[in-house]
Parts: structure tokens; sequence; C-alpha cells
């Protein structure tokens, strides 16, 4: 009697995936939904189907993500026989576009079983939907119980190591406002590979692996925050993920926090608004009382996903509440600790802004989009005005404004705030010409949009 084929060897056939075709795709899901990389070998795939040897967790849950299956079932079913519930992956023709979108992400569907009644269209973040369910689950439970790490490997990173670390990457940070951010990004990333390499590849104290995966979570963020504002939104993501992770290793509820909140950011224009509201009830259960700063974040992300559910009324009480915060973090002061230094009011008006925007009122976004309009004065911190914008998020939110001005049909103030967005840098990051090369295509019978084409081709790019 014929042996019957295992479900894994079903699954592929239905794809006409070979099993190294198949190890691959498991290694960009791996990496994308923030566990890490894998080696790439047919080997792996045929242990688990011919030998009785199952993977280990995090590569279940990656390959139930590519098949859709619950996290629930694979836990309750155990291997292999949760992979009956499993559907075919992503036709193969139609990944490299997806590795690409999601820059090195999964091939298979980018969200499971979608969780928002008003929220008509399809995610287009790596993880979503039930897989971003089991990561946040699994992040509250490692931050919860976190395990120092160690390693007793030959070459040792001691402690004077780890500060060297920790004090580039201060530096880095305090670079966001005064390089070119492609340049910064590039060095950011080389920073990030480099540490999560020490981290893997070297020997230390538990006390000396947390201060390591503390770094990593502060470059990875770095990364995020630059690759998104940059118009990297897909590897931002990815960054953010493998950010969020290493905090919740590490063990520090509020850079775990304050990454979840920012992974949110990348989903509230990209993907489905209930995995930014699931992202936000996350980061809020690991600081009941964080700094003011850290909690009006976290409203205004709250206040766009409604606004993109059409959920207004929602969206209005979420703004409210940050209501006296920001004058309570002036006057207690939340010092070098305070993660996001450049929230301020304005900051807060443009957030706003956002909302209205989302909820489809851009001529409401237009009345608080106000600090970027032509003519409006920027006061210090020293003589008690705002924090100053990085330009990098000043060009995203000018062509922010650029929208909300050609919803309202007046193309002439959208050209000029399109041209203030590219007069941020020396050299401009290749997503933001192609977000305001986009903003426009419709346009291009106006004139003043012509003079901006010619304008942004003969721009040097980064």
């Amino acid at each position: 009697m014929a042996r019957p084929r295992h479900p894994l060897t079903l699954l592929r056939a239905m794809t006409g995936d070979t099993q190294l075709s198949y190890a691959e795709l498991v290694a960009d899901t791996h990496e994308a939904m923030g566990f890490g990389k894998l080696q790439r070998r047919r080997e792996k795939v045929s242990r688990w189907e011919t030998q009785g040897i199952p993977p280990d967790r995090s590569t279940q849950l990656a390959i139930a993500h590519i098949h859709h299956v619950p996290e629930e079932e694979v836990q309750r079913l155990g291997w292999p026989h949760w992979l009956r519930l499993g559907k075919p992956a992503a036709p193969r023709a139609t990944r490299a576009g997806l590795r690409e979108e999601n820059g090195g992400g999964a091939g298979g569907a980018s969200g499971n079983a979608k969780r928002s009644g008003g929220y008509p269209g399809r995610s287009a973040m790596a993880v979503s939907g039930t897989a971003l369910d089991s990561f946040v689950r699994e992040t509250l439970a490692m931050v919860s119980t976190p395990t120092a790490p160690g390693s007793i490997r030959a070459h040792r990173v001691t402690p004077e190591t780890a500060a060297l670390l920790e004090r580039r990457t201060a530096s880095l940070n305090t670079l966001v406002s005064a390089i070119n951010p492609v340049t910064l990004y590039r060095v950011a990333r080389a920073e990030f590979d480099l540490t999560r390499t020490l981290l893997t590849d070297s020997g230390y104290e538990p006390a000396t692996g947390s201060r390591i995966l503390l770094v990593v979570a502060r470059l990875g963020h770095l990364c995020g925050l630059v690759g998104k504002a940059t118009g990297d939104d897909a590897r931002a993501e990815r960054y953010y993920l493998a950010a969020v992770r290493a905090a919740a290793r590490a063990g520090d509820r509020l850079t775990t926090a304050v990454c979840l909140a920012d992974l949110a950011w990348c989903h509230i224009e990209a993907g489905d608004p209930a995995d930014v509201l699931s992202l936000v009830r996350a980061a809020r259960s690991l600081t009941p009382e964080p700094p003011p700063s850290v909690t009006v974040v976290l409203h205004s992300r709250e206040a766009r996903a409604h606004a993109r559910r059409g959920e207004l009324i929602s969206s209005a009480r979420a703004l409210d509440r940050t209501t006296g915060l920001l004058a309570r973090s002036t006057q207690g002061g939340s010092g070098a600790a305070d993660p996001y230094r450049n929230v301020g009011d304005a900051w807060l008006s443009i957030a706003t802004a956002r909302a209205w925007l989302d909820a489809g009122q851009p001529k409401r976004a237009l009345e608080h989009f106000t600090p970027l309009l032509p003519g409006a004065r920027w006061t210090p911190p020293r003589d008690g005005g705002d924090p100053e914008q990085p330009p990098l998020l000043v060009a995203r939110d000018l062509l922010a404004v650029a929208d909300a001005q050609l919803a309202l049909r007046d193309v002439d103030a959208a050209v000029d705030s399109a041209r203030r967005a590219v007069s941020q840098f020396d050299r401009v990051p290749a997503g933001i010409l192609g977000r305001c090369r986009g903003a426009f295509t419709s346009h291009t019978g106006t004139p003043a949009v012509r003079d901006l084409l010619d304008f942004l081709a003969e721009t040097p790019a980064a």
C-alpha cells in the first residue's frame, strides 16, 4: 500500500513548489514576521516531510501564516495535523513582486481574515490579521517573562563594548535632523546588522546581552523611522518588527511600547485599521503610566485608525483625550527618558489634520495643517515654543498637505507644498520623489504641474 503523502507535500503541490522554493518562501516569511533569518535549504523541507522532524515554533508560525492557519489551531492540533487546515500559498509567479513590496516579506497573503467591518481594502503589510495577533501575544508574553540572553562563545562582548554600542546608537539618533536621511539610513542599517551579528555570534554575560538587545531595538526603531519617512514602508515594517522583538526579549516595557506604537504608524496608511488599534492596545497594556508624549502618540494613532474606518466620533474622542497632556509634559518633564522629543503642539495639530484627511475631510484637515502652511512661524523650544521636526518628517507631512489641497482642487497650492517638501533635502530620497510624482499624475494638463514634474526630473536623487 502506498504511503500517504505528507500534508506539507500536498500543500506544496498545489502551487508547484519545489522543496527549495518552499524553503525560500518560509525563510522570507520568517524574517518578515520578525523571527530572524533562516537558511534556505531544501534539506530542511525534506526532513519535515520524510523524517518526522517538526520545524521549531517560530518556523511553524511562519508556515501557518503562509497557509492562513490561526495560531490557536497550530497549538491545538500540533504538527503536522494543523497543516490539513491550510490553504494554498500565493502563486509562485506573484512572489517576486510581493517580496519586493514587503522588503523580503512573505510570499503568502499579507493578511488573514480581516477583522474591521468598515475597512474595505486589503492590508499591504507583511504581518497582519491573525498573524499580527499572534505576534502581539508572543511579544506581551516575552516582555512579561524576559529571559536574559547569555552565551559562552569564544569571542566575548564586554560591558565596555556594550557601552560603546550604546553611545554610537545615541549619536546616530541625534543625526536624524543633521544629515541626509538616505546616508543615515545606510549607516543605521549597517550598524543594525553589525549589532545583531554580535548578538548571535558572540559570547556575553546575561546583563550585557540585555544591553545589546536594547541597542538592536533602538537601531531597528531608527531604521524603521527613516525608512517609513522616506517611503520605504515595507522595509520599515520589518525593522519595527525586529525592534519590538528585541525590546521585548530585553524586558524593556517602555521601549517595546514605543516600537509597537510606531509599528502601528506603518499600518495606518497601508494596513487594516483594526491592526492599528490592536497594536495601540498592546502598547498601552505595557505602560499604564507612560510619559505624556507616548500617551499623545498612542491617542493620535488611535484617532487615525478610527478615521480610516469612518468612525469620526471615536476619532474625535481619541484626540480630545490629548488635551492638557503636553502641558503636563513640559511642567513635569520626562527629561532624557522621553522617547518622543519632537512631539509638541504643532506635532499634535498635524496629527489631527492627518486624522481629518484619513476621514476624507480635506477642508477640516487644512485648518489643522496650519504649522506647515506658508507664513507659519516656528518658535524655538528655548523660547517656549515647539520642538523642531526632522526634515524627513516635515517633507512627508507637506506631501499630505498637498493631498488635501489637491482634493480641494487647489492645484497651485499643492504644487507649492510639493516643492517645499522636496526643498527639505540637498539630495531627495527616491521614495519622496516617487510619492511626489504620483500625487500629480492626474493633473499633468496643468502648466504648474508640468513645471513641477520638469523640476523633479532635474532634482538630484539620493
